[in-house]
């Protein structure tokens, strides 16, 4: 990922990503909060130039990965780490074709599973009666 974020103009992203290439990016704000995570699956350039002309971003950070189910890892770790900073509000989806989970919803699934199961342990149920 780029280290410092770049200020979001058609001419910086034509200069710096190559077309038609995989990656992941953040959107900030003029004071550098992050607004948006961000994926590409086909051309994060293209994507970044559809941002351009939004106008809801000032900065951006990016990053090229070889596979679709790369990108999705990092996006994921990007939204769990920035949200709810970012405004995104739906988790990213899976690439098209690809049955990965997501490794950062996992544990929180695991844990909110056995909470469920040691609360329903230790609840004492009514009795029950036949009429």
């Amino acid at each position: 990922m780029t280290p410092i974020p770049v200020r979001l103009s058609p001419s910086l992203v034509r200069t710096l990503i190559p077309p038609q290439r995989i990656g992941t990016y953040v959107l900030y704000s003029e004071d550098g909060h992050p607004t948006y995570v961000g994926r590409s699956d086909t051309d994060i350039r293209r994507r970044l130039l559809r941002h351009c002309s939004d106008r809801r971003a000032d900065y951006f950070t990016y990053d090229v990965h070889h596979s679709a189910a790369s990108a999705y890892m990092v996006e994921c770790a990007l939204f769990h780490l920035l949200t709810p900073d970012a405004s995104n509000r739906i988790h990213p989806a899976r690439p098209e074709g690809h049955p990965i989970p997501c490794t950062f919803c996992l544990p929180q699934q695991q844990a909110a599973r056995r909470d469920r199961v040691y609360a329903a342990q230790e609840h004492v149920w009514p009795a029950t009666t036949k009429d």
